[in-house]
């Protein structure tokens, strides 16, 4: 027991030299984490060879005897060792990093830790959520904070009858004074379909999501668009569809 006991503490103290080694030479977070914990089961492994040698136990022949004892093991763990594998692959690869916001098909938030085991995500709705790293592996994951600009389209409708060139650039002119709405590259407005009463426009604009919410930026632009949709009027328009001057609304 005792020499167990040392053990454990001998593979500390490795791991924490190898993490203060690492990061006096500059290494990246993710390869501190993973060599780190590599060199900690090492030195366990190690203590425990020693500890049976020193114990009169032959380790090639306890390994041998035991050799359907680990494969049973072995099946009985593989979902532990799949996410430590996994683990180790997403910090070496990093597709994704502390603070991005990722989403998979189960899950969504704010990259909080990045473990061998699991990754913890921080939910829009502030829960904390542990997600094994094997399906973090194996599933489709966006990361909404891998690029600098998020792309964000809101669906738009002109009633016939308004010049459209001027709504155009009204609206464009809005868009682009929207606390948020990047200018480089700047809006951009696309027809979308020729609806009966209307014309469908979709307004493109990027947003910094390092500097401020993409659904922050949306909605002070639907508010922004509102009033120069409810200034125009069209004479074949419905007097309260959506989407038209005599509504006030529109749809997104």
């Amino acid at each position: 027991m005792i020499a167990l006991g040392l053990t454990v503490v001998v593979a500390r103290v490795v791991r924490r030299v190898v993490e203060r080694t690492l990061r006096r030479a500059d290494a990246e977070r993710h390869v501190v984490v993973v060599v780190a914990t590599l060199a900690f089961y090492a030195a366990v492994a190690l203590g425990l060879v020693v500890t049976l040698s020193i114990g009169g136990v032959n380790p090639g022949v306890l390994i041998g005897s035991l050799g359907l004892a680990t494969v049973a093991l072995g099946f009985a763990l593989q979902d532990i060792v799949s996410n430590f594998t996994a683990g180790i692959v997403l910090l070496l690869e990093h597709p994704f990093i502390e603070g991005d916001h990722i989403a998979t098909t189960d899950a969504e938030g704010e990259v909080e830790v990045i473990r061998v085991r699991a990754t913890r995500l921080r939910a829009p709705d502030g829960q904390l959520v542990i997600v094994p790293n094997k399906l973090l592996f194996t599933q489709v994951v966006t990361n909404s904070s891998a690029t600098v600009r998020r792309r964000v389209e809101v669906p738009l409708e002109v009633p016939y009858g308004q010049d459209l060139a001027r709504a155009r650039e009204r609206l464009l002119a809005t868009a682009a004074g929207v606390d948020g709405v990047s200018d480089d590259p700047a809006p951009r407005l696309h027809t979308q379909d020729l609806a009966q009463s209307a014309r469908s426009l979709r307004l493109v604009f990027w947003v910094d999501s390092r500097r401020d919410d993409p659904v922050r930026v949306r909605s002070e632009l639907l508010d922004a668009v509102e009033g120069i949709l409810g200034g125009l009027g069209g004479d074949d328009s419905p007097p309260n569809g959506p989407g038209t001057a005599s509504g006030k609304e529109v749809r997104a």
